[in-house]
């Protein structure tokens, strides 16, 4: 193996309609992205609403600790809040979770959508140089 990383490494030629077929798949590819983006986006919202909304009504629940001097504690308050509700937090945690990856996917074909236009580009100028002669 060499010092360079892509020494070794063989590539098919492309032509034109290679090159044309591989746009339209990144473009494919990045609107299906930006769906399931959006479609992430909105289950965190969904479920910072739930977890929220749980919040709200382990804190005024009846059994929820009461802060007082020489009685419950603000901590003791917040650990049964965070009881209540960890289901609640942890579902909110996964969806945005799954919104950074739909996040970092779309980036991802971005990135290759301006290789990919690139390597097109190339391509087409290759093929007019060579059908010039």
């Amino acid at each position: 193996m060499s010092a360079e990383p892509w020494a070794d490494v063989e590539f098919e030629s492309w032509t034109p309609n290679d090159a044309e077929k591989a746009l339209r798949w990144v473009l494919r590819a990045m609107l299906a992205a930006q769906r399931g983006l959006a479609e992430a986006r909105d289950a965190e919202v969904a479920a910072k609403h739930v977890y929220e909304s749980a919040k709200r009504r382990a804190f005024f629940h009846d059994d929820c600790p009461k802060p007082a001097r020489g009685g419950f504690t603000v901590a003791d308050r917040d650990a049964f809040i965070e009881r209540e509700t960890a289901e609640h937090r942890e579902t909110y945690e996964l969806a945005t979770a799954a919104k950074e990856a739909a996040q970092d996917h779309l980036r991802t074909l971005n990135s290759q959508s301006v290789v990919l236009s690139a390597l097109a580009k190339n391509v087409q100028q290759t093929y007019a140089v060579v059908g010039a002669r």
